[in-house]
C-alpha cells in the first residue's frame, strides 16, 4: 500500500514538472518590461443618429396602423426640409397588440400598433432642427441618439500610435529607474477602443429622452441636452511588452 502511495505521488511530481516548462514558455525568455498605454482625443462628431417608437392605440387597429404610417410620413417630409435623404430613415419593425392595462372595462378591445425607427443624419449640422422636430410629434416615444465619426479609423489609428508612444515612455522611465535600457518593443495588442460617453452610461441616462405621457411638459433640460451634438470622448489602451537591455549610459548594474 505504501508502495502504491510513493508511486502515485512520484507519478504526479512527474507531470507538475512535465508542465512547468509549458507554463513558463507562455512568458518572454528574456528581461522584459509589461505596460499599458494609453492615449485619449475629444472630438466633435460628423454623423448622427437617432432611435424612437411610434405608437398608436385605437379600437380599430387600421387607425391606429394609418396613425402610425402618418407619424412615420411625417418624420420623412421633416427630412425633407432640412435637405436630407428620406431614404435614411428605416422602419425596424411593425407590431400589433393587445394590450391589458388599456383595456377599458367595458366595450371591445383596444389596439395598440408600434414600430421602432431609426435615422441615420449624415449632416450633423441638421441634428439639432431634425432632433426637436422629431420631439414636438405625437405618438413618438423612447428617444434615443448616438454619434460617430466617418473617419473613426483613421482616428483609431491615431490613437494606437499615441498610446504606442506613451507605453514607450513609461517603460523608459521604470527602465532607467533600475539603471537598464529599454530596448525594442517585442508584442502589443490594443485593446478595444473606449467610448467614455457609452461606458460611463451617459447614452442610457443623460442623452436618452422619454416622452412624459402626463398632463406635464417634459422638462426644458432633457429636451436642450437631446438636441445637442454631443462630443466624443475616446480612450484607446494598449498592452505592450519591451525587451529590457544592458546597464544604462554612465551606469552599471550589480
Amino acid at each position: 500500500m505504501l508502495k502504491k502511495t510513493l508511486s502515485s505521488a512520484a507519478l504526479s511530481a512527474a507531470f507538475l514538472f512535465a508542465a512547468a516548462p509549458a507554463k513558463a514558455e507562455s512568458l518572454p525568455a528574456y528581461p522584459f518590461i509589461h505596460v499599458i498605454g494609453s492615449s485619449y482625443q475629444q472630438v466633435m462628431p460628423d454623423l448622427a443618429a437617432v432611435d424612437f417608437e411610434v405608437v398608436a392605440t385605437d379600437a380599430d387597429p387600421a387607425v391606429a396602423r394609418n396613425t402610425v404610417e402618418a407619424r412615420i410620413n411625417e418624420a420623412r417630409e421633416l427630412m425633407k426640409q432640412l435637405s436630407l435623404d428620406p431614404e435614411d430613415l428605416v422602419v425596424r419593425e411593425i407590431r400589433q397588440s393587445e394590450p391589458k392595462d388599456k383595456q377599458p372595462a367595458s366595450g371591445g378591445p383596444v389596439y395598440e400598433v408600434r414600430c421602432d425607427v431609426h435615422i441615420n443624419v449624415r449632416n450633423v449640422s441638421n441634428w439639432p432642427a431634425l432632433a426637436g422636430g422629431l420631439l414636438g410629434k405625437a405618438n413618438l416615444d423612447g428617444f434615443a441618439s448616438s454619434f460617430d465619426l466617418s473617419n473613426m479609423e483613421q482616428v483609431n489609428d491615431q490613437l494606437v500610435t499615441e498610446a504606442i508612444a506613451d507605453a514607450r515612455r513609461r517603460a523608459g522611465v521604470m527602465a532607467a529607474a533600475g539603471g537598464r535600457r529599454l530596448g525594442p518593443m517585442m508584442a502589443a495588442t490594443p485593446q478595444d477602443l473606449k467610448n467614455l460617453t457609452t461606458s460611463m452610461g451617459l447614452e442610457r441616462s443623460d442623452f436618452r429622452y422619454q416622452r412624459n405621457t402626463s398632463n406635464a411638459r417634459p422638462g426644458d433640460t432633457d429636451r436642450d441636452t437631446f438636441v445637442m451634438v454631443q462630443m466624443l470622448k475616446l480612450r484607446q489602451p494598449v498592452d505592450v511588452i519591451f525587451r529590457i537591455e544592458g546597464a544604462a549610459a554612465g551606469k552599471r548594474t550589480k
